[in-house]
């Protein structure tokens, strides 16, 4: 209704319109309503409803023969006789890309169904089975894809043609007789079976031999030219065409001397091609054919009606020769004039039919005009008398209702001021605690680093155990800057509920067991009574184990931080719960008054006796993660007077989600490593003197004194290229060409991350080794990192000496699937080598594909083998380089010299043809090569094979 009242209050006085807007016309407004919504209904309930319209797409491989005329022109008229239908035909004209190409235009158009005549059948398949995947019903028609994933398939069975064909021939030939037989396409599936069934057929009859066979791709011309020469030359009894356009074309080429005693046969039986020739006796006989066109509208119509319809729809095929091409020729002829009429008339009756529409439509329209006119002309009359009684009644409502809106939108303007500030100071929260780590990880990486060599340097010049013992305590201290670091992240996590689980499968014996032991030299020093008590040995049970190791290693600092010297500090797990287990943590301390208990685990609570040892947010922590597997975390008083912290956890893995359980747990966690925990071993070199300057670290890094620092430590080894940022080093991987890259992770203008994706995602840097170098230190940011790549994952701070290893290691890797490429250069295995990344074992079938193709070419230039592969001449270079230690003319070079091994084995030729097959134009210069590369020539090599064999 107030659709309508604002269209009057374009064309009348708004204060008439504004009278009937008020409340006191409700009752008039709903009888007008009611009035035109009859009215608008009889209007329209003489239209006919129109079905939903069907768009089908009907992909043609090519119209370049009769048969694929004859299909479109059945689809068509099938189609006519549905008025909802839309039929889309694109022909590819025999070209397969082509083909795919339309394919995937009749997909993005939306089709409601999908018909498909393959040119291929293996090209095609993807394309169809895309479409398939995507929901679109598909009918395979004609020829087949090498796939199951289509919706339902016409055609005749070519193999049972082919045998036919045998069969006819077998009956009616009982002497011998010699065929020539014109195959179709060989890649395509009704030239594949046609000929498969014709010669299996022809096993029962003995007599009959096929003595020539040649491939006429369907097509006339092809089939005219190929069989001309033999035809003319050799002597043959029968012409046995894949199609009628071939048969027909060889008996065209036949001496007429000849054709007068040979019989040609065909298959397709079209009316005006066929059928014809039969008739004309140019052919003796041809094997009906039929397209299947109509039967494929029917059968689109059932599959989007969601009716029964059989998937594998077999067409009937027969013979036509002279004994009744007449009569059928008769049958075909009184079709065709049938269907001519009914086109006519359908025709006739769409265009009847859309003239009586357009007639009663604006017949609709008059009577509807005209009534609301007169409706419309009384209702003004009727209202006008009684506008002006309530235009100060209306204004009053107005101005009332204008001071509401005024003041409802300034406390909606507060409101939204309000939360826009509650959301700035919510996210200025956020990004601190997001970015806390980052910016004291750096400097801490700089202290423990500098601490570590200056500790190595020391011992080494025997200064005073003075010296060394404060270098110790400065590392002592920076690590626990760093643990408080990193419960401050934790904390910050469990507050706002984003603390995820990475639980599996964890032996809970082994994993106190080994943080007992970690804690085994603190209580020697601080001569602590320390025990560990066990129920058994084994007890597996679904945690995430990094958050209940910081439960448990929080609760023993506590316990130890508390403990006196000669106290007792226990550890108990008790297993042998069917449900449960659970980890007790008591000591001898002083213990925490009764009435504290109850505030112990909250957050920033300190006893008052102990304010200055810690931060308070310790135990907070650990009744967060506790909870999150769903447990529980409880304190009581030991009989001693010291604490017990018991924490009991549930067996079983039922009440966490599926995201949370991870299958295989990571044995190996990428932690700081401490230069006096002997993670590296003494006796292995950090860099072996092969590598020495052989090789190019580039290193992005924004912090400039953390920059600075891996540059002086890596200087020493190799050499150094810098970038501040991802964007500047992907330019300089461009124009350096490094061999290893050391990054960051959090950088400005391009993070780590893309610019780790970006390398790792092209052909001609995804081989490059790359180090990730990061504060962020989650179980999930560490994943994301490896999964974008990165070949390390290492936190901040980390060990120099252990960076300089994983470095060398990486290098290592790349220089030994260097000499196995080098060693299996003409293997087709060597694109399936463990070592390898999807880009590069693709990049390496190319190659070793493309060289397969051309080393017998003198002429292959490197230009040409990068186009090829899709890569410029100075990527080509680097690619090769990088991967096998070979220049792409040095690769090809090898290849060409290890084939020519495998032919002079062979014995097929002698030292000028293996020269030349193997692409050297000049065998002195082929025996020059060969006995660079080999030792010896190609003759000696010879003579040593053959003494060789004979022993």
């Amino acid at each position: 209704m107030d659709r309508y009242i604002g269209a009057l209050k374009e064309r009348f006085d708004p204060k008439f319109c504004n009278f009937v807007e008020g409340e006191h016309n409700v009752m008039y407004r709903n009888y007008f309503l009611i009035l035109l919504i009859g009215l608008l209904t009889f209007s329209t309930s003489c239209k006919k409803k129109k079905d939903k319209t069907i768009h089908i797409g009907f992909s043609q491989c090519t119209n370049q023969d009769a048969w694929r005329e004859t299909m479109n022109r059945e689809m068509q008229v099938a189609a006519s006789l549905y008025p909802n239908i839309k039929l889309t035909v694109l022909n590819a004209d025999g070209i397969t890309k082509k083909q795919y190409i339309q394919i995937r235009q009749l997909i993005n158009m939306d089709v409601d169904l999908l018909i498909i005549s393959p040119n291929e059948s293996e090209p095609i398949t993807p394309i169809a089975e895309e479409a398939f995947d995507e929901h679109i019903p598909t009918i395979i028609i004609d020829r087949k894809i090498s796939s199951k994933k289509y919706t339902a398939y016409i055609g005749a069975n070519n193999y049972h043609i082919g045998k036919n064909v045998a069969d006819y021939l077998g009956n009616l030939f009982k002497d011998r007789r010699e065929i020539l037989e014109i195959r179709g396409l060989d890649e395509s599936s009704p030239g594949q079976e046609r000929h498969r069934g014709f010669m299996d057929g022809l096993k029962h009859y003995p007599n009959l031999e096929v003595t020539e066979s040649i491939e006429g791709e369907w097509l006339h011309e092809n089939a005219k030219n190929l069989a001309a020469p033999l035809l003319n030359a050799q002597k043959f009894d029968i012409v046995f065409g894949h199609n009628d356009v071939m048969a027909i074309g060889a008996r065209e080429v036949t001496p007429e001397d000849k054709a007068a005693n040979m019989f040609f046969v065909g298959i397709d039986a079209l009316p005006n091609l066929g059928m014809e020739k039969v008739n004309e006796n140019i052919l003796q006989a041809s094997f009906l054919y039929p397209t299947g066109g109509n039967l494929a509208i029917e059968l689109a119509l059932k599959i989007l009606n969601n009716e029964e319809y059989d998937k594998n729809n077999e067409l009937a095929t027969s013979v036509i020769d002279a004994g009744n091409v007449k009569v059928i020729k008769l049958q075909q002829q009184q079709v065709l004039d049938h269907q001519k009429t009914i086109d006519k008339q359908i025709s006739r009756m769409a265009q009847q039919e859309e003239d009586f529409n357009d007639q009663r439509s604006l017949l609709n329209i008059t009577l509807t005009s005209l009534v609301l006119l007169v409706v419309v002309a009384f209702w003004l009359f009727y209202y006008f008398i009684r506008i002006n009684k309530k235009n100060h009644e209306l204004a009053q409502k107005n101005d009332a209702i204008e001071r509401q809106k005024k003041e409802l939108e300034e406390k909606n303007n507060q409101i939204l001021e309000m939360n826009k500030e509650v959301e700035e100071a919510t996210q200025a929260k956020l990004s601190f605690f997001t970015n806390i780590s980052h910016e004291i990880r750096t400097p801490l990486t700089l202290i423990q680093a500098s601490v570590n060599t200056m500790m190595d340097q020391f011992r080494q010049l025997h200064l005073p155990t003075s010296l060394i013992k404060n270098l110790e305590l400065i590392h002592r201290n920076s690590d626990r800057l760093l643990r408080i670091i990193n419960q401050l992240m934790d904390f910050r996590k469990v507050e706002l509920g984003k603390a995820g689980l990475s639980v599996s499968k964890i032996n809970i014996v082994d994993d106190c067991e080994n943080i007992y032991q970690s804690f085994i030299p603190l209580a020697k020093q601080k001569e602590i009574n320390f025990s560990f008590d066990k129920d058994e040995n084994r007890c597996d049970i679904w945690i995430d184990q990094d958050k209940i190791d910081k439960v448990l290693f929080n609760l023993l600092s506590n316990a130890f931080k508390f403990t006196p010297q000669n106290g007792v500090i226990v550890i108990r797990l008790k297993t042998n719960f069917p449900d449960h287990v659970y980890v007790e943590v008591s000591d001898s301390g002083p213990g925490i008054p009764e009435e504290k208990m109850k505030t112990v685990f909250e957050p920033f609570v300190q006893q008052n006796e102990h304010r200055s040892m810690g931060t308070g947010i310790g135990l907070s922590l650990s009744k967060g993660f506790v909870e999150l597997h769903h447990g529980k975390i409880e304190i009581n008083t030991s009989k001693e007077g010291g604490s017990i912290f018991k924490v009991t956890l549930p067996k079983g893995k039922e009440h966490f989600k599926e995201d949370q359980i991870i299958p295989i747990r990571e044995q190996e966690k990428t932690r700081s490593y401490d230069i006096n925990s002997k993670n590296i071993q003494d006796s292995e070199p950090l860099i072996s003197g092969e590598s020495h300057k052989e090789h190019t670290v580039l290193v992005v890094e924004d912090d400039m004194e953390l920059k600075q620092y891996l540059i002086n430590l890596l200087n020493e080894h190799y050499y150094v290229k810098s970038a501040e940022n991802g964007k500047q080093a992907l330019e300089m991987i461009e124009l350096e060409n490094p061999d290893m890259i050391v990054t960051d992770l959090m950088m400005p203008e391009m993070d780590g991350l893309e610019m780790t994706q970006r390398i790792k995602s092209g052909l001609d840097t995804c081989h490059l080794p790359l180090i990730m170098l990061t504060a962020k230190s989650t179980q999930e940011q560490k994943i994301e990192g490896i999964e974008t790549g990165a070949d390390a994952y290492i936190e901040k701070p980390f060990s120099p000496e252990y960076l300089l290893v994983r470095i060398r290691r990486l290098l290592e890797s790349r220089k030994t699937l260097q000499e196995y490429y080098q060693q299996h250069i003409v293997s087709p295995k060597i694109a399936n080598h463990n070592g390898q990344n999807s880009l590069d074992k693709k990049f390496l079938s190319g190659l070793i594909r493309n060289l397969e193709s051309n080393y017998s070419n003198a002429n292959f230039s490197v230009e040409e083998f990068g186009q090829q592969l899709g890569l410029s001449r100075i990527h080509l270079y680097r690619k090769v380089k990088a991967l096998t230690g070979f220049t792409p003319s040095e690769y090809i070079n090898k290849y060409r010299l290890r084939k020519s091994k495998e032919f002079l084995l062979n014995q097929e030729t002698n030292i000028s043809g293996v020269a030349m097959e193997v692409g050297f134009s000049s065998s002195a210069y082929f025996t020059k090569k060969f006995k660079e590369e080999f030792g010896v020539t190609p003759s000696q090599y010879l003579n040593e094979s053959s003494v060789g064999s004979s022993h």
